[in-house]
């Protein structure tokens, strides 16, 4: 069994305006990928990203938030900066690299493996921007 999850099967568990959000900040000209990270960024704004789904502002930031509570996002201020929004692209990894967790883990049913990989999204995410925030 694959521990890896695909970014699609995470996205499956959103309603439709963040799943078209998603594709919108992933594919919009000033989406730039990171190949080291497996992450995309883009200096949109939410009425931007409101326009280019042809939505009102209110449904863009509930899309934002639904992407947000999954982990895909997470949205980067400090000083002097444009706000970032950051997209997760690549699959997310939830193998363990201790023995008896991994055995755990290989013998999980697969949803059980996708609220893993999102709860380690989010938990990251919350660190990151935490960290972004304290040096405000």
């Amino acid at each position: 069994m694959s521990l890896t999850i695909p970014v699609d099967e995470i996205l499956a568990r959103v309603p439709e305006r963040a799943r078209s959000a998603y594709t919108n900040l992933v594919t919009h000209e000033d989406s730039r990928y990171d190949e080291d990270t497996g992450w995309s960024c883009a200096y949109l704004t939410q009425q931007d990203l409101a326009d280019e789904m042809s939505v009102c502002l209110r449904t863009a930031t509930r899309a934002l938030s639904d992407l947000r509570t999954i982990g895909l996002v997470r949205i980067l201020t400090w000083p002097g900066a444009q706000t970032e929004t950051q997209i997760r692209v690549d699959p997310v990894s939830v193998a363990s690299p201790f023995g008896p967790l991994r055995m755990e883990q290989e013998a999980m049913p697969h949803h059980q493996l996708v609220n893993c990989a999102i709860g380690m999204l989010v938990n990251a995410n919350r660190r990151l921007e935490d960290a972004f925030t304290e040096n405000e």
